[in-house]
């Protein structure tokens, strides 16, 4: 086996001696290099992800502050894809020509307080960006996404795909406009953000009439779970907006709840892995994809760990449409 300089273990001059275990090393994401202090980043790397363990802005079950923390565990079963991975499916190699990843560490949140973790969370992508790796974020509530958006200012006409139960288009809860329900009305009042497709609604309750009638009137594309599951991938697919960029944020009660528990808010009658898996592989073949981020895994609602799981192979399965494609 070739030595992977990019493990985060002791290994050996013998590559004989050297293994990498998913249970040895600490639990970045896929075991990969770690760079905690986005000072000394460098230039060079495709993909780096970045933990915002943040979940003040709840409005239902907290607990996803965990989320960073359960993934990067969940991914390092993945840790053999640093020397790159063979997909059947598709009959292609990925992360094999040489793509760089690198884990930047968590976001420093406030316990109890929302503006210094938002700003944190702004300039920590901002950094990622201008070292022109890709942003990986993992949360964390919905909210997180608000923060990750504004890094994103000096591009043009970003599209944001949305998978999510919930539309997330409340005005606010009192006087709190940034909460867990809010991320894609605070992201549709920023300059540089155009088009939005949300994929996935369904719910009762999860939002008034009006909040669909402010969306759609935004120009927001909304599309049902039952939609999907009705019309099938390929034609969902194809409705996929035209734009300059995209951004694409999971919201991990997206999917069904039966393979996905391990949320604050989960909802009956949801996407499948493979539904969501295909249509984020459309979105990257569609256009330039600026950034990606996954929230609301909150691990102790889960206890087989399956939520995590899923949520680090969608991840996954991001950076190597994105590598392949790129």
């Amino acid at each position: 086996m070739e030595l992977n300089r990019n493990a985060n273990v002791n290994y050996s001059t013998n590559p004989n001696n050297f293994f990498n275990l998913p249970f040895t090393g600490i639990c970045s994401f896929m075991k990969t290099e770690i760079c905690p202090r986005l000072d000394e980043l460098k230039e060079g790397y495709d993909i780096a992800i970045l933990g915002m363990p943040f979940d003040i802005a709840a409005s239902a079950r907290s607990g996803a502050r965990f989320g960073p923390r359960g993934v990067r565990e969940a991914s390092t079963i993945n840790c053999d894809g640093l020397y790159g991975m063979y997909d059947p499916v598709r009959d292609a190699y990925f992360l094999d020509k040489g793509e760089k990843i690198i884990d930047c560490g968590d976001v420093d949140v406030s316990p109890c307080g929302y503006e210094q973790a938002f700003e944190n969370c702004t300039a920590a992508v901002r950094k990622i960006l201008e070292k022109k790796a890709v942003p990986v974020v993992i949360g964390g509530d919905h909210s997180i996404t608000i923060p990750v958006i504004r890094a994103f200012s000096d591009f043009e006409d970003i599209c944001v795909i949305q998978f999510d139960a919930h539309l997330d288009w409340t005005k606010s809860y009192g006087e709190f406009i940034y909460s867990h329900s809010s991320p894609m009305r605070r992201a549709s009042e920023m300059k540089h953000v155009g088009k939005m497709m949300q994929i996935g609604l369904r719910g009762l309750g999860s939002s008034g009439r009006s909040d669909f009638e402010e969306a759609r009137a935004y120009g927001s594309l909304l599309v049902s779970a039952k939609e999907v599951h009705e019309k099938g991938v390929d034609k969902i697919a194809r409705m996929i907006p035209d734009a300059k960029n995209y951004y694409i944020t999971v919201d991990i009660d997206g999917l069904d709840p039966s393979i996905c528990p391990g949320t604050g808010s989960p909802q009956p009658g949801g996407l499948l892995y493979q539904q969501v898996s295909d249509l984020i592989e459309a979105v990257v073949k569609k256009g330039n994809v600026v950034g990606f981020d996954l929230a609301e895994v909150a691990p102790a609602y889960d206890p087989c760990g399956q939520t995590s799981l899923y949520a680090a192979q969608i991840i996954l399965d991001f950076i190597c449409f994105y590598t392949k494609n790129r």
